[in-house]
């Protein structure tokens, strides 16, 4: 019975490592699959310090060669399946987490083979037992089972996230939320915080505290670019034909004389909101006075007809073309990395610039320095291992979120140094941008935008775990208890009958 309820709750991960929600909260299949696991570790320590290695066992006749074997095969997985899930308790980093649980998944699963043949072959003395199991057991039994039932409804009520899966949110689902079918390629939160903009085919707005998305009067251009600024221009539009502003979300937007088409890329000065940059076809591009004259600005950067990406770091400006990241010196462009294909430079308050590729992945720029950032976010199209992220989202102490081409999402708890998808209900195609909201997610996709719900919970403490070992230790004493009194029952009756 322990196995099976250990089976069963773990096959919830199963469902979420497949990409397909849950039925039931992971927080709450955690409690479930450590209390009854560390409930039958002590079953299982039990069993063995009562059968050991003897070539007989009372109540077993003609007890083979083979079948130790088999039953020393047990011991072998079940203590790796119990090891690597007492490993998995702890705050290992999330690459040996991720090995770990690899490891607990597969020696689960070959467990089950000789489980399956044990339960079969002694499926007649099992019987018997769970015949005598049906008469009334003695009160201190009850009592017992009572003690360590009881807990479990507690924990069961306030759940904690314990594993790597449960912790990241993984387990529910992402749904299509409003503008259904439409293509959605940028999506940004006012500097107030009070307002969503999305971007694509056509211009949409929403309040961050939730309701409809409405359309607002734009030219029917496709946005290519969409910058917020705490300034007198709160919005900045780029199209395939030039720069919009707005002085308000709803606008009304006006064409700036930009000199250039295709502007992907918009940054505006922190310190100073009159000076604009851009990029375009034809270069980076400049304006001192809000937009109203632009000068040339792609001194050094090796191929400005794919200027791309633009963004303000730590008081510096950061760019992209298809060759190189580039930072500003003040009159000209230096190569700052050699990753290619940059299409998302994203700031991070503290102290992180992401840098998101077509092709190489995520490198993050920290302490001075570029860093590979992208474990766990390879994904396998056509027989060839990509890597395509179209930006990156992450808050100072909190989880990162990343935007992926060709596999959906995935959400990083150290800092981007290791991904875990997160990709059910979502339909295919790329997501461009994910933004933390409220108590959720809400990504711009190409299929109009999608919401993903994210439980609110509590890392367990100390007492937390201590009442939960407590528990499930009476838990396993009290199961030993009545196993144990039923077999010894039997042997008497047998032995009686001899």
């Amino acid at each position: 019975m322990l196995v099976s309820l250990t089976w069963l709750s773990g096959a919830a991960y199963l469902l979420a490592r497949l990409n397909l929600p849950s039925p039931i909260q992971l927080a709450v299949i955690d409690a479930v699959h450590v209390y009854v696991g560390l409930a039958s570790i002590v079953f299982f320590a039990a069993k063995l310090a009562r059968v050991r290695f003897h070539q007989r066992v009372d109540g077993v006749p003609e007890l083979l060669l083979w079948h130790r074997w088999v039953s020393f095969g047990l011991l072998v997985l079940y203590s790796g399946v119990y090891l690597t899930g007492v490993l998995l308790l702890v705050s290992f980093p999330a690459p040996l987490r991720q090995s770990l649980a690899n490891a607990h998944l597969l020696l689960s699963v070959w467990a089950a083979v000789p489980t399956t043949w044990h339960a079969s072959h002694h499926s007649r003395r099992g019987l018997a037992v769970l015949a005598r199991l049906r008469r009334p057991p003695p009160r201190r039994f009850l009592a017992g089972a009572a003690v360590a039932v009881i807990p479990a409804a507690a924990f069961l009520m306030v759940p904690r996230a314990l594993s790597l899966l449960s912790q990241v949110g993984a387990g529910d689902s992402w749904t299509a939320s409003g503008l259904s079918g439409v293509f959605l390629d940028r999506l940004e939160r006012t500097a107030d915080g009070r307002t969503l903009v999305a971007g694509g085919q056509g211009l949409y707005a929403r309040s961050v505290s939730g309701g409809d998305w409405r359309r607002i009067a734009f030219p029917a251009e496709l946005v290519l670019g969409l910058a917020t600024a705490n300034g007198p221009v709160p919005v900045y539009v780029g199209t395939g034909t030039g720069l919009y502003a707005g002085p308000a979300v709803d606008g009304p937007y006006r064409r700036l004389p930009f000199p250039a088409p295709e502007v992907h890329g918009i940054a505006i000065d922190p310190s100073n909101p009159r000076t604009i940059w851009a990029s375009s076809r034809r270069g980076f591009w400049r304006s001192v006075d809000g937009g109203e004259h632009w000068a040339s600005a792609s001194t050094g950067i090796r191929e400005p007809p794919t200027a791309w990406a633009i963004a303000y770091f730590d008081g510096t400006l950061f760019a992209t073309d298809v060759d190189s990241v580039y930072r500003w010196t003040g009159s000209s462009w230096e190569q700052s990395s050699s990753q290619r294909a940059v299409v998302s430079l994203d700031p991070v308050g503290d102290g992180r610039l992401f840098a998101s590729s077509m092709g190489q992945g995520v490198e993050v720029f920290t302490n001075g320095a570029w860093h590979r950032s992208d474990s766990g976010l390879v994904a396998n199209h056509g027989g060839a291992r990509v890597l395509h992220v179209d930006s990156i989202t992450a808050s100072p102490g909190g989880p990162a979120y990343a935007a992926l081409m060709l596999d959906g999402t995935a959400t990083s708890l150290d800092r981007g140094r290791w991904w875990t998808k997160l990709n059910a209900g979502l339909a295919r195609g790329a997501v461009w941008r994910i933004l933390p909201v409220g108590s959720g997610l809400v990504a711009a996709t190409d299929h109009g935008i999608y919401t993903y719900p994210l439980p609110v919970l509590e890392r367990p403490g100390p007492v937390w775990w201590l009442a939960l070992i407590a528990a499930a230790g009476l838990f396993g004493a009290a199961a030993i208890g009545l196993v144990f009194n039923a077999i010894d029952a039997i042997i008497h009756v047998d032995s009686a009958l001899q």
